[in-house]
Protein backbone atom coordinates (compact mmCIF):
# COMPACT_ATOMS: atom_id res chain seq x y z
CA UNK A 1 0.00 0.00 0.00
CA UNK A 2 1.63 3.41 -0.89
CA UNK A 3 2.97 5.39 2.35
CA UNK A 4 1.30 8.36 1.28
CA UNK A 5 -2.17 6.50 1.77
CA UNK A 6 -1.09 5.44 5.28
CA UNK A 7 -0.60 7.31 8.49
CA UNK A 8 -0.17 7.06 12.65
CA UNK A 9 -2.59 8.50 15.29
CA UNK A 10 -1.26 9.37 18.62
CA UNK A 11 -1.83 5.42 19.57
CA UNK A 12 0.25 4.65 16.68
CA UNK A 13 -2.25 2.78 15.16
CA UNK A 14 -2.19 2.53 11.25
CA UNK A 15 -5.15 4.65 9.73
CA UNK A 16 -6.17 5.19 5.83
CA UNK A 17 -5.63 8.80 4.63
CA UNK A 18 -8.93 10.11 3.77
CA UNK A 19 -9.10 11.12 -0.56
CA UNK A 20 -9.38 14.27 -0.97
CA UNK A 21 -11.99 13.26 -3.70
CA UNK A 22 -15.43 14.80 -3.36
CA UNK A 23 -18.00 12.22 -2.16
CA UNK A 24 -20.84 11.21 -4.21
CA UNK A 25 -24.09 10.33 -2.59
CA UNK A 26 -27.17 8.50 -4.42
CA UNK A 27 -28.99 11.24 -5.45
CA UNK A 28 -30.68 8.98 -7.94
CA UNK A 29 -32.78 7.67 -5.23
CA UNK A 30 -33.31 4.10 -6.63
CA UNK A 31 -34.50 2.35 -3.49
CA UNK A 32 -37.28 5.21 -3.12
CA UNK A 33 -38.77 4.05 -6.40
CA UNK A 34 -38.04 0.36 -6.76
CA UNK A 35 -41.01 -1.03 -8.28
CA UNK A 36 -42.41 2.24 -9.70
CA UNK A 37 -43.60 2.79 -13.37
CA UNK A 38 -41.88 5.35 -14.98
CA UNK A 39 -43.57 8.11 -17.44
CA UNK A 40 -42.11 7.20 -20.71
CA UNK A 41 -40.09 10.38 -21.79
CA UNK A 42 -38.10 11.54 -18.31
CA UNK A 43 -38.64 8.22 -16.35
CA UNK A 44 -40.65 10.07 -13.08
CA UNK A 45 -41.87 7.53 -10.50
CA UNK A 46 -45.67 7.31 -11.30
CA UNK A 47 -48.13 7.53 -8.09
CA UNK A 48 -50.39 4.82 -8.01
CA UNK A 49 -54.11 5.76 -7.96
CA UNK A 50 -54.26 3.01 -4.62
CA UNK A 51 -52.19 5.07 -3.11
CA UNK A 52 -54.13 8.36 -3.06
CA UNK A 53 -56.45 8.64 0.11
CA UNK A 54 -59.74 10.44 -0.25
CA UNK A 55 -59.75 11.60 3.37
CA UNK A 56 -60.27 15.31 3.85
CA UNK A 57 -58.01 16.31 7.38
CA UNK A 58 -60.02 18.62 9.83
CA UNK A 59 -56.53 20.29 9.53
CA UNK A 60 -53.28 20.75 7.81
CA UNK A 61 -49.75 21.02 9.78
CA UNK A 62 -46.86 22.32 7.93
CA UNK A 63 -43.45 20.04 8.29
CA UNK A 64 -41.86 22.79 10.02
CA UNK A 65 -44.55 23.74 12.63
CA UNK A 66 -45.42 20.47 13.20
CA UNK A 67 -44.32 20.65 16.94
CA UNK A 68 -47.86 22.59 17.50
CA UNK A 69 -50.35 20.16 16.27
CA UNK A 70 -52.77 18.63 18.98
CA UNK A 71 -54.12 15.77 17.17
CA UNK A 72 -52.08 14.08 14.46
CA UNK A 73 -54.80 11.23 14.03
CA UNK A 74 -57.06 14.07 12.33
CA UNK A 75 -54.53 16.47 10.90
CA UNK A 76 -52.89 16.31 7.35
CA UNK A 77 -49.17 17.05 7.25
CA UNK A 78 -47.64 18.64 4.51
CA UNK A 79 -43.85 19.74 3.86
CA UNK A 80 -45.49 23.51 2.64
CA UNK A 81 -41.92 25.00 4.23
CA UNK A 82 -39.02 26.60 3.52
CA UNK A 83 -36.75 24.14 1.31
CA UNK A 84 -34.06 24.21 4.08
CA UNK A 85 -36.46 22.34 6.44
CA UNK A 86 -36.91 19.73 4.09
CA UNK A 87 -33.68 18.52 4.06
CA UNK A 88 -33.99 15.99 7.22
CA UNK A 89 -36.90 13.88 5.44
CA UNK A 90 -35.62 13.94 1.92
CA UNK A 91 -32.26 12.20 2.90
CA UNK A 92 -33.28 9.95 5.25
CA UNK A 93 -37.13 9.33 4.58
CA UNK A 94 -37.24 6.05 6.56
CA UNK A 95 -36.52 7.87 9.58
CA UNK A 96 -39.90 9.47 9.93
CA UNK A 97 -42.19 7.12 8.42
CA UNK A 98 -43.43 6.03 11.59
CA UNK A 99 -43.86 9.65 12.37
CA UNK A 100 -45.74 10.55 9.35
CA UNK A 101 -48.29 6.93 9.90
CA UNK A 102 -49.52 9.36 13.44
CA UNK A 103 -51.19 12.38 10.72
CA UNK A 104 -54.32 11.55 9.01
CA UNK A 105 -53.10 11.89 5.71
CA UNK A 106 -49.67 13.09 4.42
CA UNK A 107 -49.42 15.53 1.57
CA UNK A 108 -46.59 14.77 -0.89
CA UNK A 109 -43.21 16.47 -0.87
CA UNK A 110 -42.90 20.22 -2.30
CA UNK A 111 -39.42 20.85 -3.44
CA UNK A 112 -39.24 23.65 -4.87
CA UNK A 113 -38.88 23.91 -9.03
CA UNK A 114 -39.01 27.38 -9.29
CA UNK A 115 -39.12 29.22 -12.90
CA UNK A 116 -36.15 30.85 -13.32
CA UNK A 117 -34.34 27.98 -12.31
CA UNK A 118 -32.94 26.20 -15.18
CA UNK A 119 -35.28 23.17 -16.27
CA UNK A 120 -32.60 20.23 -15.09
CA UNK A 121 -33.04 21.99 -11.88
CA UNK A 122 -36.49 21.59 -11.96
CA UNK A 123 -37.00 18.29 -13.05
CA UNK A 124 -34.73 17.71 -10.78
CA UNK A 125 -36.87 19.10 -8.24
CA UNK A 126 -39.59 17.79 -8.92
CA UNK A 127 -38.26 14.28 -9.71
CA UNK A 128 -37.59 14.28 -5.89
CA UNK A 129 -41.20 15.03 -4.90
CA UNK A 130 -42.47 12.56 -7.16
CA UNK A 131 -40.25 9.82 -5.41
CA UNK A 132 -40.59 10.74 -1.80
CA UNK A 133 -44.22 10.85 -2.31
CA UNK A 134 -44.49 7.77 -4.23
CA UNK A 135 -41.97 5.93 -1.07
CA UNK A 136 -44.49 7.12 1.22
CA UNK A 137 -47.23 5.60 -0.34
CA UNK A 138 -45.53 2.60 -0.60
CA UNK A 139 -44.89 2.71 3.07
CA UNK A 140 -48.61 2.49 3.49
CA UNK A 141 -49.02 6.19 4.32
CA UNK A 142 -52.49 8.29 3.34
CA UNK A 143 -51.10 10.10 1.27
CA UNK A 144 -52.25 13.33 -1.58
CA UNK A 145 -50.02 13.81 -4.05
CA UNK A 146 -48.68 17.58 -3.97
CA UNK A 147 -48.68 18.56 -7.23
CA UNK A 148 -45.77 21.11 -8.47
CA UNK A 149 -44.71 21.93 -11.98
CA UNK A 150 -42.13 24.44 -13.00
CA UNK A 151 -41.71 26.40 -16.83
CA UNK A 152 -43.28 24.25 -20.03
CA UNK A 153 -40.03 21.87 -20.05
CA UNK A 154 -41.78 20.03 -16.89
CA UNK A 155 -45.33 19.92 -18.09
CA UNK A 156 -44.86 16.09 -18.75
CA UNK A 157 -44.26 15.48 -15.13
CA UNK A 158 -48.19 15.39 -14.74
CA UNK A 159 -48.32 12.14 -16.76
CA UNK A 160 -46.83 10.76 -13.13
CA UNK A 161 -50.20 11.68 -11.08
CA UNK A 162 -53.34 9.54 -11.28
CA UNK A 163 -55.77 10.62 -12.58
CA UNK A 164 -59.31 11.55 -11.12
CA UNK A 165 -57.88 11.54 -7.66
CA UNK A 166 -57.83 14.08 -5.08
CA UNK A 167 -54.89 16.26 -5.17
CA UNK A 168 -53.07 19.20 -3.38
CA UNK A 169 -51.46 22.93 -4.34
CA UNK A 170 -50.15 25.20 -2.12
CA UNK A 171 -50.06 28.92 -2.72
CA UNK A 172 -47.77 30.13 -0.33
CA UNK A 173 -44.71 31.99 -2.10
CA UNK A 174 -47.35 32.81 -5.22
CA UNK A 175 -49.24 35.98 -4.11
CA UNK A 176 -47.22 38.49 -3.48
CA UNK A 177 -46.34 39.30 -7.26
CA UNK A 178 -48.49 39.63 -9.96
CA UNK A 179 -46.18 37.83 -12.19
CA UNK A 180 -46.19 35.10 -10.33
CA UNK A 181 -49.81 35.13 -9.68
CA UNK A 182 -50.60 35.15 -13.72
CA UNK A 183 -47.95 31.94 -13.56
CA UNK A 184 -49.95 30.36 -10.89
CA UNK A 185 -53.35 30.40 -12.96
CA UNK A 186 -51.72 29.28 -16.07
CA UNK A 187 -50.44 26.40 -13.91
CA UNK A 188 -53.58 25.23 -12.31
CA UNK A 189 -55.48 25.67 -15.97
CA UNK A 190 -53.30 22.90 -17.26
CA UNK A 191 -53.03 20.42 -14.11
CA UNK A 192 -56.62 20.63 -14.00
CA UNK A 193 -57.08 19.77 -17.25
CA UNK A 194 -54.70 17.14 -17.68
CA UNK A 195 -55.00 15.07 -14.05
CA UNK A 196 -58.46 16.13 -13.71
CA UNK A 197 -59.20 16.03 -9.86
CA UNK A 198 -62.63 15.74 -8.14
CA UNK A 199 -60.80 17.90 -5.66
CA UNK A 200 -57.97 20.28 -4.80
CA UNK A 201 -56.93 20.75 -1.13
CA UNK A 202 -55.43 24.13 -1.61
CA UNK A 203 -52.89 25.10 1.25
CA UNK A 204 -53.29 28.81 1.76
CA UNK A 205 -55.22 31.58 0.13
CA UNK A 206 -57.68 30.75 -2.39
CA UNK A 207 -59.09 33.81 -3.09
CA UNK A 208 -57.26 37.37 -3.08
CA UNK A 209 -59.77 39.92 -1.24
CA UNK A 210 -57.44 43.30 -2.35
CA UNK A 211 -57.25 42.03 -5.77
CA UNK A 212 -60.92 40.51 -5.74
CA UNK A 213 -59.28 37.70 -7.74
CA UNK A 214 -60.62 33.54 -7.31
CA UNK A 215 -57.09 32.01 -7.65
CA UNK A 216 -59.76 28.83 -8.53
CA UNK A 217 -62.45 29.89 -10.47
CA UNK A 218 -61.16 27.83 -13.25
CA UNK A 219 -61.40 24.63 -11.26
CA UNK A 220 -64.83 25.85 -10.38
CA UNK A 221 -66.02 26.46 -13.23
CA UNK A 222 -65.63 22.66 -14.01
CA UNK A 223 -67.31 21.63 -10.77
CA UNK A 224 -64.52 20.84 -9.35
CA UNK A 225 -64.42 21.10 -5.27
CA UNK A 226 -62.09 23.43 -3.70
CA UNK A 227 -61.33 22.72 -0.02
CA UNK A 228 -59.08 25.71 1.73
CA UNK A 229 -56.58 25.25 4.17
CA UNK A 230 -55.39 28.16 5.90
CA UNK A 231 -51.59 28.01 5.90
CA UNK A 232 -49.74 28.28 9.36
CA UNK A 233 -48.92 32.10 8.13
CA UNK A 234 -52.73 33.30 7.76
CA UNK A 235 -53.64 31.67 11.22
CA UNK A 236 -50.58 33.72 12.65
CA UNK A 237 -51.94 36.85 10.42
CA UNK A 238 -55.13 36.30 12.03
CA UNK A 239 -54.09 35.84 15.75
CA UNK A 240 -51.65 39.48 15.22
CA UNK A 241 -55.07 40.97 13.71
CA UNK A 242 -57.33 39.90 16.80
CA UNK A 243 -54.53 41.38 19.07
CA UNK A 244 -54.16 44.68 17.71
CA UNK A 245 -58.70 44.52 18.02
CA UNK A 246 -57.42 43.92 21.30
CA UNK A 247 -59.91 40.81 21.24
CA UNK A 248 -57.10 38.63 22.85
CA UNK A 249 -53.57 38.59 24.28
CA UNK A 250 -50.48 37.26 22.77
CA UNK A 251 -49.48 34.18 25.10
Amino acid sequence: MPKNLIKKNNQGERLLNQFRAPFVRDIYYAYLINGARRTKVEGYPIIEGYMVSDKLPNDIAQWDQRSQVKDKSTTGISFYSPDKYLSGVINQPLKYIDELKEYQVVLGMDASPFDNMPPVVQKSQIFINLALTYFFGKEGLDIIPNVRIGTEATYDSLEAYPKNHLISIGTNGFIRERRNIDIMLDQIKIVVDVIKPPGIIVYGYDYLKIQKLDLFSYPRNKGIKIHQYDSCMMKRNIVLNDIKRGGIKES
